[in-house]
């Protein structure tokens, strides 16, 4: 029993002595930059090798969190004394943590690239010139796979289909929203009116960084530069001009503040059209598009859609006929355009700057 009670003690003395060697070898350990110590190999640092770090945090989805634990929690060194700024940063780049490729993340790399003023440049440090792998191997347009990459213009706003919102720069797919609007019919046309380019109400870059594109000016800058909206009725010259009347020169303006266009050939500002009509850019309602906002009357008491519709008569300063008393409606005179149930049966013939009357289209 002796013996026992010796083998016992002399093998917790060892176990104690095997403890605190291992706890005075931590604390001894070298420095990780002290001469000939190197926690990483060699093909850490070069990009042609399968061990290069920027390949490795790839294969980990981006994730270089396991970095931060030597390197710092902003990579500036820590206890490891070696700073990965020093590399990246001197050209402009910067490191991603987790979250990079998380949309749902603070960290995602979109809100940082927003926080930028949309400045994708220093990316192109290590992803290359055209954002397709560079040094680091890792492609952008592994999922920015529109034109030009991340670059393309539905990266910011829009979709796939088209660059028009929504989605806007924040986000927002509401029509209410000031960003998204009436984007959609403008771009696609509609039942009443076809399709508008972006470059006949906005300056269409030729690349994101031309000036005037992202710049310090709040909000898209509107021009209304379209043919259309700038349409001239009552012109000298043609069979429907009519000299007791002014010639209908439009002076198309946008209003950044109450987010409406005014004074277009598209919304009234014709002979016989309401001139003073402005549609809300973010109306959701649907009334704007009645026929009796750009020609005609919406308001009540008139109680036929062929009294609303009508354009102005001569007891109301136009010269459209006095016709809707007569049961004469509209695809009588127009059967190109409309029918008789006052639905337009060919957007391509309406609000296109022509007169289009009994089988014919002309200048007025």
């Amino acid at each position: 029993m002796r013996n026992k009670n010796s083998i016992l003690a002399l093998a917790l003395v060892a176990l104690a002595l095997a403890i605190s060697g291992c706890s005075d070898l931590k604390h001894d350990l070298p420095s990780p930059v002290a001469p000939g110590v190197q926690v990483h190999r060699p093909s850490w640092v070069d990009t042609s090798s399968a061990s290069f770090h920027g390949k490795v945090i790839r294969a980990a989805n981006g994730d270089a969190q396991e970095c931060l634990k030597c390197h710092g929690l902003n990579y500036q060194g820590g206890t490891s004394g070696v700073s990965c700024v020093a590399c990246h940063q001197t050209a402009g780049a910067s490191l991603h943590g987790r979250g990079w490729i998380d949309p749902l993340a603070q960290n995602f790399h979109g809100n940082t690239i927003r926080a930028a003023t949309w400045d994708m440049r220093s990316c192109q440090t290590c992803h290359g010139p055209l954002y397709d792998g560079g040094k680091v191997g890792v492609s952008c347009r592994d999922c920015h796979r529109g034109g030009a990459g991340p670059e393309n213009c539905a990266t910011c706003h829009g979709s796939s289909n088209n660059a028009a919102p929504p989605r806007d720069l924040g986000k927002n797919t509401s029509r209410s929203a000031r960003g998204v609007g009436a984007h959609q019919i403008h771009f696609l046309g509609s039942s009443i009116a076809t399709s508008l380019l972006c470059s006949e109400c906005h300056a269409t870059p030729t690349a994101v960084y031309v000036v005037g594109h992202i710049d310090s000016t709040t909000g898209a800058e509107v021009r209304l530069s379209s043919l259309l909206a700038n349409t001239v009725t009552n012109k000298p010259g043609t069979i429907d001009y009519d000299p007791e009347l002014p010639t209908y020169t439009p002076s198309p303006s946008h209003s950044q503040a109450a987010l409406t266009c005014s004074n277009t050939y598209c919304h009234g500002y014709f002979k016989n059209g309401n001139l003073t009509f402005a549609p809300t850019w973010n109306d959701t309602t649907g009334t704007q598009g009645s026929c009796g906002t750009c020609h005609g009357n919406t308001a009540a008491p008139l109680d036929t859609l062929g009294t609303r519709y009508l354009p102005k008569t001569a007891s109301q300063g136009g010269t459209h006929p006095a016709v809707a008393g007569l049961g004469i409606r509209c695809n009588v005179c127009h059967a190109e355009v409309v029918d008789a149930n006052f639905r337009i049966i060919n957007p391509s013939k309406h609000v296109n700057g022509k007169l289009n009357v009994l089988g014919g289209e002309r200048d007025w």
